[in-house]
């Protein structure tokens, strides 16, 4: 009974972020405290960083502020992977992931609206986002395979841009700016030439998902190759609650010097 009303508070909560339903995760706590009188709130969260974990395991989504903590009761991982099962979360998952319509807004936007920290970042001058459903490795693979999504997301960014310039007074500049993967080719590095108020360039690579700003995103051997060559020119927008929420966070520069990298895929060359 106690795993079943733990696991059914967790999905349930997980549930309404994807609908965009608000709630508060201390008052859930709260209220399975009262359900649950030998557990304690401490208790409680643990279990549900225990529940991130079997998600994550599973290549699904987990709410982000539960991180995976991987110290399992053995009779957890059948009860939350049945239930996801019934309530067809893996499904429900996907098909959010996968919508390349960004959330509407009343206003026109430039870059400078929707900036968000870094994660792991403190900052309290930029707005952090609302989507808090943080997506494995499988995930970010997801991303990166989601042609539609990435196009939106790149588009969306050269509105941005050209708007940001546009208010700095440079409507040369913003008539300039160019959506370079669609424009020249794929190849580049890079998706979008922009630039900066003095007018230097500046090449941006576009990384989009509709999922929290914690999800890790592919980057190829080459776009590192062309973030080092370009260097304090080059910046990764990764746009992240597309569907929601969107904001981006920025890294400027070479990127082997901004974010671990992981090797996930290899070139096998017969010996």
């Amino acid at each position: 009974m106690e795993i079943e009303t733990t696991v059914d508070a967790y999905l349930r909560m997980l549930a309404m972020q994807v609908a965009g339903l608000r709630y508060t995760k201390s008052q859930v706590v709260r209220s399975l405290v009262q359900a649950l009188p030998a557990r304690n709130s401490s208790a409680i969260e643990m279990k549900f960083q225990n529940i991130s974990a079997i998600l994550d395991d599973a290549g699904m989504d987990w709410i982000d502020g539960y991180k995976p903590y991987r110290n399992i009761q053995l009779a957890l991982r059948p009860a939350v992977l049945e239930a996801a099962e019934r309530s067809q979360l893996r499904e429900t998952l996907e098909a959010y992931e996968s919508s390349s319509l960004v959330a509407p807004s009343p206003k026109r936007q430039a870059t400078e609206d929707v900036l968000a920290a870094v994660p792991g970042r403190a900052s309290r001058s930029k707005r952090s986002s609302s989507v808090w459903i943080t997506g494995s490795a499988s995930s970010a693979l997801r991303d990166f395979r989601a042609r539609q999504l990435g196009a939106a997301g790149e588009r969306w960014v050269v509105d941005l841009e050209r708007e940001s310039l546009r208010r700095a007074g440079r409507e040369d500049l913003a008539d300039a700016v160019q959506w370079s993967s669609r424009d020249i080719g794929d190849g580049l590095g890079y998706d979008i030439t922009s630039f900066r108020g003095d007018g230097t360039e500046r090449f941006i690579e576009v990384k989009t998902t509709n999922l929290g700003p914690a999800t890790p995103f592919y980057i190829t051997r080459w776009e590192i190759d062309v973030s080092r060559q370009l260097d304090d020119r080059y910046s990764v927008y990764r746009v992240h609650g597309f569907a929601r929420d969107p904001r981006i966070y920025v890294i400027d520069g070479n990127v082997e010097r901004r974010v671990q990298l992981e090797p996930k895929v290899f070139l096998g060359i017969p010996l």
